[in-house]
């Protein structure tokens, strides 16, 4: 679950900036598996790992990008959305697929650290107040950005604690 947490981090940052070269707008990583335009949810990410003890692993990766969107119902989409708008699929799709085969690669090799830098940079919630939602508890806080294994870090009152994926949605708390 670390390494597929990880792969999923590292993944957004590959895909946010294909998205910025292709659509030339600003596209952020909101942990641990969303993209973010102008503080709308633009896309998201599925990383899974498959296959039996002691065998090889597979990496089934799916990802939804809202492109050229009509307005949905509310009843179907509950939170706000951005739209990357009219651009070349084929375009996207070509460059999506080389940065990921390149990604998946520097990945095996040297794992998360090697997008951490690029996480920082495109965080959409580091230094901002935000609340975790961890079944019905709430914890508020100021994000902090992940730490080497991809736990999320959060500041509370002078302390930082990590927090791991699972059931845990982050939110702005703004």
């Amino acid at each position: 679950p670390a390494a597929t947490m990880g792969l999923s981090l590292a993944i957004g940052t590959v895909i946010a900036r294909v998205l910025h070269q292709v659509s030339g707008k600003e596209v952020k990583v909101k942990w641990p598996n969303d993209l973010y335009l102008q503080d709308k949810k633009l896309a998201g990410i599925l990383v899974e790992m498959v296959g039996r003890t002691g065998d090889d692993a597979h990496v089934v990766m799916g990802v939804g990008i809202n492109l050229a969107m009509e307005k949905p119902d509310q009843a179907i989409v509950n939170q706000q959305w951005a739209n990357l708008g009219d651009i070349d699929r084929n375009q996207l799709v070509g460059e999506l697929i080389q940065a990921l085969r390149v990604a998946m690669a520097t990945f095996e090799k040297e794992g998360l650290s090697a997008f951490i830098d690029d996480w920082y940079t495109l965080d959409n919630f580091v230094d901002r107040p935000v609340k975790l939602l961890i079944g019905d508890k709430q914890i508020h806080g100021i994000a902090r950005g992940i730490n080497q294994q991809g736990a999320l870090l959060l500041e509370q009152q002078g302390h930082v604690t990590a927090y791991v994926g699972g059931e845990i949605s982050l939110r702005s708390d703004e």
